[in-house]
């Protein structure tokens, strides 16, 4: 009790762990989540690594969730999709921060649509994918996409950033693509030639914003690979 007859009460945060992240994940939404350390960004280019974003971050939760597969049957159906996917991967994230935060941490919701434009190209805030790879939810193909273990190329992705310090996830070590070039040679720009450089530039002529949507023309680095389903699990 203070002078003034002001009472003060500690509020006490409660421990997060990975179990509690997931399981707010997979609550708001996602199918499948993992657990990032921010340190592992810190090749990622000054302005676009988590701690850039949320300041003191020092964990990245990861969170997917894939499209129905009847969606990869034309390029209508895939772009209605991977609208819809974008919105409710955002609102995931969101949901996740709301309850975080409850329990007495910082956090900050990372969407795929977020992020800024440098030097005329759009960056989001983070790399979802490298994100998700180093959580352990995937690894990132020939075709510059994830390829989770489960959902194939299927996923669509956003995250969390906290200055909460969770374990990691172990990273993924095998190699899905194994020598297959399908998606180099379907791609119609030749953005996957070279493997040190993906020509997002020549890439972004396939899609166009319309109305705040994207409207896609080009799919084919998806459709192609042997793996878009995964594992063949039912969702």
């Amino acid at each position: 009790m203070c002078g003034d007859g002001v009472q003060f009460h500690l509020i006490m945060a409660k421990e997060l762990n990975s179990d509690i992240v997931k399981g707010y994940a997979l609550k708001a939404g996602a199918k499948v989540a993992g657990v990032a350390s921010a340190d592992d960004f810190d090749l990622s280019r000054e302005g676009f690594r988590p701690a850039d974003y949320l300041e003191g971050c020092r964990s990245v939760i990861v969170m997917g969730a894939p499209s129905p597969r009847e969606a990869f049957d034309n390029i209508a159906d895939y772009t209605t999709s991977r609208n819809f996917m974008v919105t409710k991967m955002t609102d995931v994230a969101k949901d996740v921060e709301k309850m975080i935060k409850k329990d007495g941490h910082t956090a900050k919701a990372v969407s795929s649509t977020g992020g800024r434009t440098v030097d005329g190209k759009f960056s989001g805030h983070i790399s979802l994918k490298h994100a998700a790879e180093s959580a352990g939810i995937g690894i990132i193909g020939r075709n510059n996409l994830l390829l989770s273990p489960e959902y194939g190329t299927c996923l669509w992705l956003s995250a969390v950033l906290t200055t909460s310090e969770i374990v990691p996830d172990n990273k993924q070590e095998l190699d899905y693509c194994d020598g297959c070039n399908l998606c180099v040679e379907a791609c119609p720009a030749g953005v996957l030639d070279d493997l040190s450089s993906f020509k997002k530039k020549e890439c972004a002529n396939y899609f166009k914003l319309v109305g705040g949507k994207f409207e896609i023309s080009c799919f084919k680095c998806r459709t192609v690979c042997p793996r878009r389903f995964g594992s063949g699990i039912e969702w």
